[in-house]
């Protein structure tokens, strides 16, 4: 008679829950954004760079894999400016865009900090004043949510303002930068001159026009100096005099056109040589 064993074998294992392995992923998430890395591009347009910086601890390192940013009011992400609001881009380390999906910014969590940008685009300057989003950035592992953090992200536009010649004035007025030279020539009573320049300002402004001799004056006689009227926006002062305007106007922009008329004195019985006088035109943001 032959026996047969047959031997039952039973294989016992846990099944941990999702939701159980979301509870041991545990660790610090910070998100950051600080105001002194901003970083501001002037050109044909104003490009502003806000910094957006996730660091995590070992442990959500160990165990997370992805990180999400979100808008937390908007389906894109969105800034509420003095004036309007500005849609931003969120870009990589690199500045290279990143595209989101249903409203999500994704990308893998492989390093304990990861560096992101937020891109503000104006055509001119900032409308000055303060500028707010909200972000919301999260921790994932397997499409399940382990930390996160809200971030309210601040741009402060400061007031700017930027001066030129007028294309009318280039040919006639020489220098750069705020920095102009005119030659009037050979002066004669009551000869005039004209130019023009153009004031770009994100604030309202004072304008304070000076002469610093109070005339035209002679290169080594002192004593001897040609008095001239100054046209001004439809203002006219003696070379004596000091002009005071203020310009207000509703937050923005404002690129306004500004012509100056020069209007010589009498010239008679002067000495000889060159005379000069430095004109200053100063632009106070406010």
């Amino acid at each position: 008679m032959k026996l047969k064993v047959v031997l039952l074998l039973v294989l016992s294992y846990w099944i941990v829950a999702p939701e159980a392995q979301a509870k041991r992923c545990k660790g610090n998430l910070v998100v950051t954004s600080s105001a002194s890395e901003v970083i501001e591009e002037h050109g044909n347009q104003v490009s502003v760079y806000l910094p957006l910086k996730i660091q995590v601890s070992d442990a959500l390192l160990g165990c997370a894999d992805e990180i999400r940013i979100e808008d937390v009011y908007y389906y894109s992400l969105v800034f509420a400016g003095p004036t309007e609001y500005k849609y931003a881009n969120l870009l990589d380390a690199q500045f290279n865009n990143m595209w989101s999906r249903n409203g999500i910014w994704r990308t893998p969590l492989s390093n304990h900090t990861t560096q992101m940008w937020i891109r503000l685009k104006h055509y001119s300057l900032f409308p000055a004043g303060a500028y707010y989003g909200s972000v919301k950035v999260s921790i994932v592992r397997r499409n399940r949510v382990i930390k996160e953090q809200y971030l309210d992200i601040t741009y402060d536009s400061q007031p700017q303002v930027a001066i030129t010649l007028d294309s009318a004035s280039q040919g006639k007025v020489s220098g750069s930068s705020g920095n102009y030279q005119i030659d009037l020539g050979e002066l004669r009573s009551n000869m005039r001159f004209y130019w023009g320049i153009k004031v770009l300002s994100n604030s309202s402004y004072d304008i304070v026009l000076d002469s610093e001799y109070n005339g035209l004056r002679h290169e080594t006689d002192s004593s001897s100096l040609i008095d001239y009227t100054l046209g001004f926006d439809n203002v006219k002062i003696s070379s004596s005099e000091r002009l005071i305007r203020s310009y207000n106007f509703y937050p923005g922009v404002r690129n306004k056109w500004f012509g100056f008329e020069f209007i010589l004195g009498n010239t008679e019985m002067m000495p000889a040589g060159i005379y000069r006088d430095h004109l200053s035109l100063t632009v106070y943001p406010r």
